[in-house]
C-alpha cells in the first residue's frame, strides 16, 4: 500500500490510484473513497450534486474535481456549495464512518495483540548511515550550481592571487607584509565562499530533515554525519585547485610547505562549513542565520592577528584574539611559508631591507613574524589542532540543535 499526497496530476497517473481522500482550504473533508475504475466513482458523486457541471469528454478529472471544489484555476461553484456538509450526508461518509468504527482500527480490538516496537526506527544504524551517505553525495553531485561554482572561484582565485603576487620581493619590508596580507585575504576569501555555498543548501535540508524527524526516519546523528562527511572531499578538491596555480607562482616552494598548506585552508573550509550548519539548525531562518555568520566572520577578521597585529591588541580583547579560529589558520599559513628557517635559502631565515626605525637593523623574516604577529613556525601542527577542535566543537553543537531544537510552524 502506497500513501502519497498528489497535486492536479494528469489523467493517467490519477487513475492508477485506488482511492481518494480530497481535502479543501483549512483541512476539511469534501470526498473520501473509492475511485473506481477511471475515476468513475468519485465522477458519479460529484455530478450527482446539484450544481456541478457535468465532465467534459476527455477532459481530466482532477482537474475538473479541483475546479468543481473551487480549488483550480476555473472556480465553478466552489463558494456557492457546501461540499463538506454535502459529503457527511452522503452514503461515502456512511461507509468511511463504518469503516473506521471497526475493532482495531480507531479502538483498541481485545482479539488483536497491541502494537510493539522493539527499536524505535525500523532501519538499522548502518542502513541509516550507509543511505544518508549516499543520499548527500548525490546531493553534492547533483548541486553543480554550489560545487562547480567554487571549483571556478578557488581556481581563478588562485591564477587572480598568483598573477597579482608573482615577482613580489619578500626580502623587503613592505615585501614580507604584502605577502602576509595576501594570506590573510586567502584565508578569509577562501573560507568565506564555502560558508556563503553551504548556508542556502543547509537550510533547505533542515526542513526535509525536521519532516523526516518527525517520523523517527533517521537518527540525527546520521543526518549530521553524512551533510558533513560529504563536504570533506569537495574542500579538499577546492583548495586543491586553489593551490596549485597559486603555490608556484607567488615563489613559494618545497612539497611539506604546500600539502601542510592545503591541510591548514581545508580545516579552514570545513569550520566555516560547520559553522554554516550550525548556524541554520540553531536559529528560527536563514535570514537570521547570514547576519550572525557576517558579524562573527567580521570579528574573525578583525581578531585574526593580521590587522592590527597580534602585539598590538589591546588586553581587554586579547580574549577575543584567542577564541576566533581566522587566528589559528591565519598563524599557520603564514607560518609555513615565511615562518621557516631551517636552513640558509628559506624565506624565514632572510634578513629584511628598507625595516623601519622602530623595528631593529638585520631583523630576519622569521622573527619579525614572531615578535609583531605572534605566528610562530613551531606551533604550526598546535594551530592545525585548535582548528580541528573548532571543527569538532561546531560539530557537537550543530548536532544538539538538530536533536533538540525544530523552528518547524506547521
Amino acid at each position: 500500500t502506497i500513501v502519497c499526497t498528489i497535486h492536479q496530476p494528469s489523467s493517467e497517473v490519477f487513475s492508477v490510484f485506488d482511492s481518494l481522500l480530497l481535502l479543501k482550504r483549512g483541512g476539511e473533508t469534501v470526498f473520501a473513497g473509492e475511485l473506481g475504475d477511471n475515476a468513475r466513482e468519485m465522477i458519479e458523486y460529484f455530478e450527482s450534486i446539484d450544481g456541478v457541471a457535468k465532465l467534459e469528454t476527455d477532459y481530466n478529472p482532477a482537474t475538473w474535481m479541483l475546479e468543481v471544489i473551487g480549488a483550480g484555476v476555473g472556480n465553478s461553484n466552489g463558494d456557492k456549495t457546501d461540499f463538506v456538509e454535502i459529503f457527511k450526508a452522503s452514503a461515502h461518509f456512511e461507509r468511511l464512518q463504518s469503516s473506521l468504527d471497526q475493532e482495531g482500527v480507531t479502538r483498541p480490538s481485545p482479539s488483536l495483540p497491541a502494537l510493539e516496537f522493539s527499536d524505535k526506527r525500523a532501519a538499522s544504524e548502518l542502513t541509516q548511515a550507509k543511505f544518508l551517505l549516499k543520499r548527500f553525495c548525490d546531493l553534492y553531485w547533483r548541486t553543480a550550481s554550489f560545487n562547480l561554482t567554487r571549483f571556478a572561484i578557488s581556481l581563478g582565485m588562485g591564477i587572480a592571487y598568483g598573477i597579482t603576487y608573482v615577482r613580489t620581493e619578500y626580502e623587503t619590508y613592505s615585501g614580507v607584509n604584502s605577502g602576509l596580507g595576501m594570506i590573510y585575504m586567502i584565508t578569509s576569501f577562501i573560507g568565506l565562499i564555502a560558508f556563503n555555498g553551504l548556508i542556502p543548501i543547509a537550510y533547505e535540508e533542515r526542513a526535509v530533515f525536521y519532516r523526516e524527524r518527525a517520523a523517527q526516519t533517521y537518527n540525527a546523528f546520521w543526518y549530521f554525519f553524512g551533510l558533513g562527511v560529504m563536504e570533506i572531499p569537495y574542500a579538499a578538491a577546492s583548495v586543491l585547485l586553489f593551490l596549485i596555480p597559486f603555490f608556484p607562482t607567488v615563489g613559494f616552494s618545497g612539497i611539506g610547505a604546500f600539502l601542510t598548506s592545503w591541510l591548514v585552508l581545508v580545516l579552514q573550509v570545513l569550520h566555516q562549513a560547520f559553522m554554516a550548519e550550525l548556524l541554520v539548525f540553531l536559529l528560527p531562518n536563514l535570514e537570521v542565520a547570514e547576519i550572525v555568520g557576517v558579524l562573527l566572520n567580521l570579528l574573525g577578521y578583525l581578531f585574526s592577528g593580521f590587522s592590527p597585529p597580534a602585539s598590538a591588541l589591546p588586553s581587554a580583547t586579547v580574549w577575543l584574539y584567542d577564541i576566533t579560529p581566522m587566528k589559528y589558520s591565519t598563524a599557520a599559513f603564514s607560518a609555513v611559508v615565511f615562518g621557516d628557517c631551517s636552513s640558509d635559502g628559506d624565506l624565514g631565515c632572510t634578513r629584511m631591507t628598507n625595516v623601519p626605525p622602530s623595528l631593529p637593523e638585520n631583523l630576519t623574516v622569521k622573527e619579525y613574524l614572531e615578535t609583531n604577529f605572534l605566528m610562530k613556525h613551531s606551533e604550526i601542527w598546535r594551530n592545525c589542532g585548535f582548528l580541528l577542535l573548532f571543527v569538532v566543537i561546531f560539530g557537537i553543537f550543530t548536532l544538539l540543535a538538530m536533536r533538540f531544537l525544530n523552528y518547524q510552524k506547521k
